[in-house]
């Protein structure tokens, strides 16, 4: 899944504390989120998400 920071647009990184993290702008966000977030699109669209955008704590799907 590609995960990019909307502040800044850069593709967010792993870090070792299972967060995505944003080096321009310091943008996080707790990789658990992302995977709540991913079952309950699985469940009603049959299919993970490809991508998303992180604007602060709020996730969004690009389709």
């Amino acid at each position: 899944m590609k995960v990019t920071c909307d502040t800044c647009r850069c593709d967010m990184k792993i870090t070792s504390s299972y967060r995505y993290f944003c080096q321009e702008c310091k943008n996080e966000i707790e990789m658990a989120h992302i995977q709540e977030m991913n079952a309950k699109y699985r469940e009603e669209n049959k299919k993970n998400i490809e991508w998303a955008k992180i604007r602060g704590d709020e996730i969004i799907i690009v389709e």
